[in-house]
């Protein structure tokens, strides 16, 4: 076959070079286009363009340029309030005292319109010392508006440590009892501990159990302090 070819090739080029000029016979020719016939046949068209082989996947991969990065998709930030971690409860986060516990507590510290000295500390109006000082005097309408501020306090610990729903006047009795004790003392005591787990006429009751103070190094029940316990008890038991 390799043989055949190249004689075809020659003659083709013998043909194509001189055959007209020289008169080449007509086999020679005939051969010629024999010749030229099996080149075709062999390579295809001689006219024909040849095709660009593609490239492996590989190259491709190497060669192109480097896919721009996808862009970071930033979560939507939400605008909803985070839940706060100072109210034990959501149902009490509006809750404030009400009228019928400011009384109690107006009724229990005693109106004083001039600063005092209780145990080395001055106060005045129902109790207030955060801004109390000797020589300090104030009206009427003024030491309610402290007792107010001083009361915000108070509703803050019962709020926090409050796991339950409570009305109104629940609250109020409570937060009484907070501004007496104060929040250290009010978070020890077993009005929250029944209350947390949801006994809340042992709550009710155990506002009783507060009513001592240490009197030369010992436990008394004190008379002012069992009549607020029960007023506070009272207002706690009263439907809101």
């Amino acid at each position: 076959m390799r043989i055949q070819l190249i004689i075809w090739l020659f003659l083709f080029v013998l043909g194509a070079a001189v055959g007209d000029r020289y008169g080449i016979p007509g086999l020679a020719r005939s051969l010629t286009d024999q010749g030229f016939s099996s080149v075709e046949s062999w390579f295809g068209r001689l006219d024909e363009s040849i095709p660009v082989a593609e490239e492996d996947d590989e190259d491709n991969e190497a060669t192109s340029e480097e896919e721009p990065a996808s862009p970071t998709i930033t979560p939507p930030v939400s605008t909803a309030a985070p839940a706060s971690s100072d109210v034990g409860n959501a149902e009490n986060a509006s809750l404030r005292m009400n009228d019928a516990g400011l009384k109690i507590i107006e009724e229990s510290e005693g109106l004083r319109l001039e600063a005092y000295n209780a145990g080395g500390q001055w106060m005045i109006g129902y109790g207030h010392s955060r801004t109390a000082e000797a020589g300090m005097t104030i009206t009427e309408q003024q030491a309610e508006q402290l007792l107010r501020e001083d009361v915000r306090a108070s509703e803050d610990a019962v709020k926090k440590m409050v796991l339950v729903p409570v009305n109104e006047n629940q609250f109020s009795a409570m937060v009484s009892l907070a501004y007496n004790l104060g929040e250290g003392g009010f978070s020890s005591t077993k009005v929250v501990e029944r209350i947390n787990a949801g006994d809340y006429q042992g709550a009710a009751d155990g506002f009783l159990l507060h009513d001592r103070a240490r009197i030369n190094g010992e436990l008394q029940s004190i008379p002012r302090l069992t009549e607020r316990r029960e007023k506070e008890r009272s207002l706690f038991l009263t439907p809101a």
